[in-house]
């Protein structure tokens, strides 16, 4: 499930330009269920090694302004925030919180819902084009001479879709509690790479790369509705991979 909810004031909303961690700490605040927020939080659903929180959210969307000496962005309301999940219980969940709120707050500001609509799901082919609405992230831990790293890829890498389809697959079964036959997934860039949707973003203490742009992607139609609500990629909790069908 998908919900869309914007929120107006009468000023602009002022937050750090690396705002994330604000936006997730905002939507496990609406949470009724403190023990499933806790359970989100600090343990997620387990698949071997990995941990998955299993929802993903885009980018503050609205007219915006950086401030660069202060950095800092200003918003101007309204602004949109869209969330997502397979656990529709947790959309249901914040979305009658933030609906009984007489406001809402972000970085002790308060905004006032003005409108909150469920998403009708889209058509789930075996083409699609996409548009990330929060930066797509891949990466790898990698160890030379007894030293660890990360290791982000860009979506023209030659092993970046598989790398998405293996996260999906981790997550398909994780939901399913089965294996999905002959999967497929690939993700094509449009045009060739262009820095400029490179994204640079510091989640408290850990920078991350990510991805944003207009992409092609053929891939198994359950894999793609998967995707549309797990978000794509890496890190989708703290507001990564989240996009929009064109």
């Amino acid at each position: 499930m998908r919900v869309t909810i914007e929120f107006t004031g009468e000023k602009d909303l002022l937050l750090p330009i690396q705002y994330n961690h604000i936006v997730q700490g905002f939507l496990y605040n609406q949470m009724t269920d403190s023990d499933f927020s806790n359970f989100l939080h600090n343990e997620g659903f387990k698949y071997e090694k990995r941990k998955f929180k299993l929802f993903t959210f885009s980018r503050l969307e609205g007219e915006f302004r950086i401030l660069k000496k202060e950095n800092k962005i200003r918003i101007k309301p309204p602004f949109k925030l869209t969330v997502a999940s397979p656990i529709d219980e947790f959309i249901f969940d914040i979305s009658r919180n933030i609906f009984k709120k007489d406001y809402c707050e972000f970085n002790n500001q308060r905004y006032k819902l003005n409108s909150l609509n469920i998403d009708s799901p889209p058509a789930f082919r075996d083409r699609a084009r996409i548009k990330f609405i929060s930066p797509v992230v891949m990466y790898s831990t990698i160890e030379e001479k007894g030293l660890k790293y990360t290791y982000y890829y860009s979506p023209w890498d030659n092993n970046f879709s598989l790398l998405l389809l293996s996260n999906l697959l981790k997550k398909y079964e994780l939901i399913h509690g089965e294996k999905l036959l002959d999967p497929y997934f690939k993700l094509y860039p449009i045009g060739e790479k262009d820095n400029k949707y490179q994204k640079v973003i510091k989640y408290k203490n850990t920078v991350i790369k990510g991805w944003m742009g207009i992409y092609d992607i053929e891939c198994s139609p359950d894999l793609l509705e998967l995707s549309y609500y797990t978000g794509l990629g890496s890190k989708n909790s703290q507001g990564f991979g989240c996009f929009e069908i064109l």
